[in-house]
């Protein structure tokens, strides 16, 4: 039991100490902090109008703030952990510079034979970046075998990072304005075709504007009508006396007869039904086709303000990587920890050769029996 202790729990705890100790490279860890953040925009109260209007075009085309920037923050981690990223920072070269040195211990060692794959996984053990979903913070810790190459590790994922989101911040605000600008001549085609259509009704129907035509034919119905009543008093008034078949009297029929006519005439063509040119015919055509301008000419004024909009915005950067915490050069190494390993291994150890000493020790006294 002793020599099995001594060999199973002893012995690997004190090569893994002896190791930490004497053999196992020193590791640098540079910490930074970053986060992406957007612009903040303070509008005056005369354009906050404007941008209200304007907000629902902007987000069909893409341009408006969004507030999930825990999307954009996970962009950057994803990206660190990426082959991009080792590729940009110098790739399969810089690698082999900076873990694969002969002073660096064999078990830590990048061997330069390795695949691509196999040092992208190692890439990801010796760079680790995590996010804070309830800050949105991202920490980046990288660990080499030498403090100004942590340092300078730190520096350049940063920076590439601010480089990518950069690059896919005015690819969003170039794609934005171009369709905005696509926008905008939708929007004048169809006002064009809008009052195009309008300009066709009013060439057919001779007309420029049905609803001053009824306007005026309503005015002279009411004049005719207060005519006709005062022609139908004075006849009314003639009768009552014996005098209907004075020669004035016949006359007076005779103009009312006339304005009788007119008025018939005039309410046909107002509201004529199965007259096909009657105002009330043309108004329904009428008022369609100017709502459709109407609607087309507040159509374009919004894209006008979008695209104006996008355009102001294509000058100015949209997202930033906002360093927290600037990456420092370390002072003294973080690892290995020679106490620190060589006790989880004990403990681990212990583990095992504790079950399966009761293992053992289970199996013999069946074997006894």
């Amino acid at each position: 039991m002793l020599s099995s202790f001594l060999f199973c729990v002893l012995v690997p705890t004190f090569i893994v100490f002896a190791y930490s100790l004497f053999m196992a490279s020193d590791v640098f860890v540079s910490e930074a902090k970053i986060a992406v953040r957007e612009s903040v925009e303070s509008d005056g109260s005369s354009q906050q109008s404007l941008a209200s209007t304007a907000s629902s075009i902007l987000s069909k085309v893409g341009l408006t703030k969004s507030s999930n920037t825990f999307q954009n923050a996970m962009i950057v981690v994803d990206y660190v952990r990426s082959r991009a990223a080792v590729e940009a920072v110098g790739g399969r070269d810089r690698m082999k510079d900076i873990y694969g040195p002969s002073s660096v211990d064999w078990l830590s060692r990048l061997e330069p034979s390795e695949d691509f794959e196999d040092i992208l996984h190692y890439w990801n053990e010796y760079v680790s970046i995590s996010l804070d979903t309830l800050s949105n913070i991202i920490t980046l810790r990288v660990h080499t075998f030498r403090p100004e190459n942590s340092l300078e590790l730190s520096q350049d994922l940063i920076s590439k990072s601010e480089a990518l989101i950069n690059h896919i911040s005015q690819r969003s605000r170039r794609d934005a304005l171009t369709r905005a600008s696509a926008e905008v001549e939708k929007s004048t085609r169809e006002l064009a075709d809008a009052r195009t259509a309008l300009l066709d009704f009013q060439q057919r129907s001779s007309t420029i504007d049905p609803i001053e035509n009824a306007k005026q034919i309503v005015a002279l119905v009411s004049q005719l009508t207060a005519r006709k009543i005062e022609m139908e008093s004075r006849l009314a008034v003639a009768a009552g006396v014996g005098n209907s078949e004075r020669p004035g009297e016949t006359y007076l029929r005779a103009q009312l007869d006339v304005v009788e006519s007119q008025i018939k005439d005039l309410n046909a063509k107002l509201t004529g039904s199965k007259n096909a040119g009657s105002i009330s015919a043309q108004l329904k055509d009428y008022e369609l086709l100017k709502l459709r301008q109407e609607f087309a000419e507040q159509v374009l004024l919004l894209s006008r303000a979008s695209y104006e909009e996008a355009r102001r915005r294509m000058s100015q950067q949209q997202l930033y990587v906002v360093t927290v915490v600037p990456p420092m050069l370390p002072d003294v190494a973080r690892y290995p920890r020679p106490a620190i390993n060589a006790a989880l291994v004990f403990l681990a150890a212990f583990v095992l050769w504790s079950i399966a000493s009761l293992l053992v020790a289970n199996i013999r006294d069946g074997a006894n029996l």
